[in-house]
């Protein structure tokens, strides 16, 4: 019987390795998947001007466009959820949505236990330039990726 070289068994081993991953990045909790099959689930929190929620729940605000442009890029419908803010974010780190915009505090406790897409540079009310980011999936690497790519090649990010 032929005895295998030891470059041709780990030839063997690595192929047979790599034949059984997916494609990385992933999204641990299929984002992608549910925003493709159902809706781009996010949550909105009053925060003018970059997030205006009327008395009839429609919202607008420029961060509003910016989740509605990556969703039209990729045909996804958004649904949108407005509620208290921690509501939402607790919602955001169970992976039941896929993002949330507005009322983020640089000393919000849930800095530390969500995502954050990459900085924006917005105008403020009071014009002074001040950096934005919307609070995603934590753990959702595929998701986050696909969303900071559009993000700096379509929204100027950094």
């Amino acid at each position: 019987m032929p005895r295998l070289s030891c470059h041709a068994l780990f030839g063997l081993l690595a192929g047979a390795l790599l034949a059984g991953c997916d494609q990385y990045p992933r999204d641990a909790d299929d984002m992608t998947a549910r925003a493709t099959d159902a809706a781009m689930r996010v949550g909105a929190s009053h925060d003018p001007p970059h997030v205006v929620v009327s008395a009839s729940g429609a919202v607008t605000g420029e961060e509003a466009a910016v989740i509605e442009r990556f969703a039209d890029a990729r045909g996804y419908r958004v649904e949108w959820m407005v509620r208290p803010h921690d509501g939402l974010m607790h919602a955001l780190e169970q992976a039941h949505l896929h993002a949330v915009i507005g009322g983020h505090d640089r000393r919000s406790p849930w800095r530390s236990r969500v995502a954050w897409s990459r900085p924006r540079l917005v105008r403020g009310r009071d014009g002074v330039l001040q950096e934005r980011r919307i609070a995603l999936p934590p753990g959702q690497s595929g998701w986050q990726l696909a969303f900071d790519r559009h993000l700096i090649e379509r929204e100027h990010a950094r």
